[in-house]
């Protein structure tokens, strides 16, 4: 379980290093903002950075560390100021790769007659 979340960190650093307009730089935990290691020991009671970096895409900067806490690794995101943004887990399916995009549902039109026989 401990290499597949490696594996699907490294593969979110990756996706992200290499999509157009985006720049990762793979950063030392106390390289992060103040605020966002105040926040993960604030909420994240335990918790260990095990892996940190700098998303800059199109002028936007998201920090993001990988913590493990309570025998669990977890992705999160912060904006530029350090502000908690969310969770990074969403972004892989349980293989470590980015999902593939799902097709549109398509809905049958609506109908007021009866089906036929």
């Amino acid at each position: 379980m401990k290499k597949l979340m490696l594996i699907m960190i490294a593969a979110m650093f990756s996706v992200v290093a290499f999509s157009q307009d985006k720049k990762l730089t793979e950063l030392k935990p106390a390289q992060l903002p103040k605020e966002v290691t105040k926040w993960i020991s604030q909420n994240l009671s335990g918790g260990t950075i095990v892996r940190a970096g700098k998303i800059e895409e199109k002028g936007v900067v998201t920090y993001g560390a990988v913590v493990e806490a309570r025998g669990q690794k977890h992705a999160y995101l912060f904006d530029k100021d350090g502000k908690f943004t969310g969770k990074g887990d969403q972004l892989f399916d349980g293989k470590g790769q980015t999902p593939a995009a799902k097709p549109p549902v398509k809905s049958s039109p609506a109908t007021d007659a009866a089906p036929k026989k």
